[in-house]
């Protein structure tokens, strides 16, 4: 088991064949522009991974998260030495792997598609790794694999086994009774469900103990039952095995109840590295607050007035005193306020409190959804940007186009830097993530 360090990484694709950034007969003026403009678009095209500084400790389980597109798969290849790198070192424990091929470098990857063999029994998939291992240093094993090939069909008291296959057979056991599958070992993986396919993949790459799990979104394929059942095998076998691993996925679901610690990725760029709740509570910037959580946080455009009072059109509201500091250089100008629908509570009429229109119920048994507008005079048509989420009990009865009024949690509000995206946290936030 080792740490894995990936020291200012990045990855970038050369422009296609006969790109080019500006036409010769335009003007120079809008040459130059479209030029400027032109390398933008490029360099955010081109630029898969940029700056990308992380350390895994040994041990841990630290899920890669963001939209798609935002360049996870494209790291765990690269760790995995399936992508060529642009730059930058990857260490596992204490060795530059960076010119080390694949099989070289003691790591064992799941894929989203599975990618077992499917002309083999689950057996074999499991053995096929443990097989291969030293058979290239080992000048008779060529000649022992040929005769176990050759004798393996036949009954129990004529084949050929040898040293190595029975270590083999040991492991390959082992796993399957780990992972529950000891009844599959004669099957074809067409044979198998989607969930003892992935459970096949798992033990495959279990069976090589090596230094390092990489998973590319494995349960991706699953249905949403079986989805949360191998989510929960997965933790739990990773506690039992202490293997280092690292999971790539695009659903927070997922990433917030699997990982130790969680990166959030966006456009190339690791935005913040922290524990579950950490993310939860003290997003760095805006798009953090917005990616973690379902629903997602809510944003509404205020004024700020020193030293305590945040204004809006249909609601003001004081305060409390630990943001006297944190906020006074935005006296009079535009904050984004951003609120949970869980800290959104049905309250009554006042000034302090928010007008909405009810246009979406959504009950889930356990709990229920309020999709609503706020009543702005300043926009009569209500907008996407106009919409916020609402958590509210299952038992309080909510119909379409009610008018109710929402009070703000004052500990849980947030704020963000509408120049930056920024958050910006009381100097007495022990706990608030370091800035990027």
């Amino acid at each position: 088991m080792s740490q894995v360090i990936l020291e200012n990484v990045y990855k970038s694709f050369p422009p296609r064949k006969g790109e080019s950034i500006a036409s010769e007969n335009q003007s120079p003026v809008l040459s130059s522009q479209k030029s400027d403009a032109a390398r933008e678009r490029a360099d955010s095209v081109n630029n898969v991974l940029r700056q990308i500084n992380l350390t895994i400790q040994d041990g841990e389980f630290m899920v890669l998260v963001g939209p798609s597109g935002c360049g996870k798969s494209t790291l765990l290849r690269l760790i995995a030495g399936l992508e060529v790198m642009t730059g930058g070192k990857i260490w596992v424990g204490d060795r530059l792997v960076n010119d080390l091929p694949p099989k070289e470098r003691d790591i064992a990857m799941v894929f989203q598609n599975y990618a077992l063999y499917p002309h083999m029994t689950v057996y074999d998939n499991i053995a096929f790794g443990l097989r291969r291992r030293g058979g290239a240093t080992d000048q008779h094993g060529w000649a022992e694999n040929i005769l176990v090939g050759v004798t393996k069909k036949l009954p129990k008291g004529l084949r050929y086994i040898s040293a190595k296959e029975r270590v083999v057979d040991e492991q390959v056991r082992n796993v399957a009774q780990l992972l529950q599958i000891e009844g599959l070992l004669n099957r074809l993986p067409k044979q198998l469900s989607g969930g003892q396919r992935q459970r096949v993949a798992l033990g495959r790459a279990i069976a090589r103990n090596p230094q390092v799990f990489l998973m590319d979104e494995p349960l991706s394929n699953l249905d949403a039952k079986l989805r949360a059942e191998t989510r929960a095998q997965i933790v739990k076998l990773q506690r039992q095995l202490g293997t280092t691993t690292i999971y790539v996925t695009h659903d927070q679901t997922e990433a917030m109840t699997m990982g130790d610690r969680i990166a959030i990725m966006n456009q190339g760029k690791i935005q913040q590295v922290a524990a579950p709740l950490e993310l939860y509570n003290y997003p760095t910037n805006r798009f953090v607050a917005e990616f973690i959580g379902s629903p997602p946080m809510n944003f509404i455009p205020v004024e700020f007035h020193a030293p305590l009072l945040i204004t809006h059109p249909q609601f003001r509201f004081t305060l409390p005193e630990i943001w006297v500091e944190a906020l006074q250089k935005y006296d009079k100008q535009t904050l984004i306020l951003g609120i949970r629908p869980e800290h959104l509570i049905l309250s009554v009429p006042a000034t302090k409190n928010l007008p909405v229109h009810v246009d979406l119920v959504e009950n889930l048994g356990n709990d229920s959804f309020l999709t609503v507008t706020l009543a702005e005079s300043e926009f009569p048509s209500r907008t996407t940007a106009n919409y916020l989420q609402v958590r509210v009990p299952p038992d309080r009865l909510v119909s379409l186009g009610e008018q109710i009024w929402l009070s703000l949690t004052p500990d849980k509000i947030h704020f963000f830097d509408p120049q930056t995206d920024l958050a910006i946290y009381p100097q007495s936030s022990s706990t608030m993530p370091l800035q990027k």
